[in-house]
């Protein structure tokens, strides 16, 4: 099934490769708005003014009008989504929610708290149903708060593993911060971190020796909540290869930063590969505009505009990187970009007005809607290439998709679940 998912889902995005791959700040200058459907531009073309002002309602499935070749390509992208996935499991399915002995929301924000209370629930599902004794293993510690609340509220013994050592510092005192605020000094011990940097050789269980000598015949369960890249590759490496590894948990994010795709021999064979900008578009979400009611900031819009006034003044010189500018208006930023750059203001002020006149920012606006409406799909590749990589490499491994997030809160909300079978 995952095979299929997967196959179909390849050969949905190579239909709209040239829209995931495009250039954003090129959409003026390379005409990208070509790069739509023919049927779904003539549409837009025809009702713009009412498409613009139903599109929160169109995106949100509840708005009664037409723009049937809108809604279809909506539609279409959304069915490639880890939503659609029929063998997606939610976090309900798993652990009830329990009332919180200790308050877990000291020190977090609410998206945090609400990332870290709904991971903890899946992680003390596996640990709980353990045959043996677990330690949990916590990639990618960052500031110890996940790690610390499956230490002092479950009560499990936890490693915390963070490469950056400002990180583990902090995490530390945080950690000392609340031994203070919940004291419950039995459970004290239960949280040990170390700096390290988590490689595919690293042997979790020596580790565990050095940390727990009083803990003997354990197995381990390797979890990380928003794993950065390749990190959570990694830890699948890790799952496959070590033999006390016996339970995972991984939600990843990031994806603009990762290196190691495909890794499942069935994609590898097939020879299928996404582009940096499809990476990068696996972090967008649709949700997020969609729940913000927000598009495109206007600094996109000026980028635009200026990328295509830049190429047409110098269509054979080559320009580093612009970087970030936070302009009010146009004409601001364009003066700031040149000075940035030391070119001398090849526009006039008059000029640039006219250019802004001349801008419908409605056409790119509903390109980057329908853009972000791919991303899912690409995030669903990443995903079911890393779920099939489990399987391939044990068919008595249970793998399993989790929906563990509120998406509208916290958008990278699927956790990969691993098992393995004695």
């Amino acid at each position: 099934k995952v095979e299929e998912t997967l196959r179909k889902t390849i050969e949905f995005l190579e239909v709209h490769q040239a829209i995931i791959d495009c250039h954003v700040v090129d959409f003026l200058w390379d005409n990208h708005w070509e790069l739509l459907p023919l049927p779904l531009r003539e549409e837009f073309d025809a009702n713009k003014e009412e498409i613009m002002k139903n599109l929160h309602g169109i995106l949100l499935k509840s708005s009664s009008c037409g723009y049937q070749h809108l809604r279809d390509f909506l539609e279409k992208a959304g069915k490639h989504g880890l939503a659609s996935f029929t063998e997606l499991d939610a976090l309900e399915d798993f652990l009830p929610e329990e009332e919180s002995t200790l308050k877990v929301s000291d020190f977090m924000t609410p998206k945090k708290m609400h990332e870290v209370k709904s991971a903890c629930r899946l992680i003390t599902w596996m640990c709980r149903n353990a045959k043996s004794s677990t330690v949990v293993v916590d990639a990618g510690d960052g500031k110890g708060y996940l790690s610390s609340c499956l230490a002092f509220e479950y009560n499990f013994p936890v490693i915390g593993l963070e490469a950056n050592a400002d990180y583990q510092r902090s995490a530390r005192k945080r950690v000392d911060k609340l031994k203070k605020k919940w004291k419950t000094p039995e459970r004290d011990g239960n949280y040990k971190s170390l700096a390290v940097t988590v490689t595919s050789e690293l042997s979790i269980r020596e580790i565990s020796m050095d940390i727990f000598p009083e803990l003997h015949e354990v197995d381990f369960c390797l979890c990380g909540l928003h794993t950065c890249g390749d990190l959570a590759v990694t830890c699948l490496d890790i799952f496959v290869r070590d033999p006390h590894v016996k339970y995972l948990c991984n939600i990843g994010c990031c994806y603009n930063l990762l290196s190691k795709f495909p890794i499942s021999k069935f994609l590898r064979s097939k020879g299928f590969t996404l582009s940096d900008k499809a990476k990068m578009l696996a972090c967008q979400s649709l949700n997020r505009i969609i729940s913000d009611g927000t598009y495109p900031k206007d600094s996109l819009h000026f980028r635009m505009i200026f990328e295509k006034l830049l190429k047409q003044k110098y269509p054979e010189r080559k320009f580093e990187q612009l970087g970030k500018n936070r302009s009010d208006n146009f004409i601001e930023y364009f003066k700031s970009s040149c000075d940035k750059m030391n070119l001398d203001y090849f526009y006039s002020d008059r000029e640039l007005e006219e250019e802004l006149i001349n801008y419908d920012s409605r056409y790119f606006d509903l390109f980057y809607v329908v853009r972000s409406s791919l991303a899912a799909a690409v995030e669903a590749v990443i995903l079911l290439d890393r779920i099939l990589f489990l399987m391939e490499d044990n068919a008595k491994t249970i793998v399993k998709l989790v929906k563990v997030f509120e998406r509208e809160i916290s958008p990278r909300c699927y956790a990969i679940v691993a098992l393995k079978s004695e």
